[in-house]
């Protein structure tokens, strides 16, 4: 497993580009950041929950399909259903606070699952294309 998960790191690392690069640590610091919300609100544990999930999915979509590119398919899997469930339990809650630090989380979060879905239909609508 170590092999595989260090062998979708080299790929990963292969054909992303510094910008990109930035992306993902950007996605990373957004979803690792529901750890200083979990004691207080379920949707950050659910949040927590859906990175473990997507970081499973991505490496089994990579064992299957072998392609950098195509592990998007984990993020729409996972990140899509989240993004609906941040949107009914909190976004459209009537108690939601936009200013208070856990309103501006899920909105970087919900802006940064967004972002990434587009980018993930995009890379896998060019690797169906043949053009990736």
């Amino acid at each position: 497993m170590k092999a595989i998960f260090l062998q979708m790191l080299l790929a990963i690392q292969e054909v992303t580009t510094p910008a990109i690069k930035i992306w993902l640590y950007w996605i990373i610091i957004i979803f690792f950041s529901s750890v200083i919300f979990v004691w207080k609100y379920k949707s950050a544990r659910i949040v927590l929950a859906a990175l473990v999930v997507t970081l499973a999915c991505v490496i089994l979509v990579f064992i299957i399909t072998n392609s950098a590119h195509l592990i998007g398919i984990a993020h729409i899997a996972v990140w899509g259903p989240l993004a609906f469930y941040l949107i009914k339990s909190d976004l459209m809650h009537s108690s939601f606070q936009y200013s208070n630090p856990y309103g501006v989380w899920i909105i970087l979060l919900l802006g940064t699952i967004a972002v990434s879905i587009v980018f993930d239909v995009r890379d896998i609508t060019l690797v169906l294309l043949g053009k990736k």
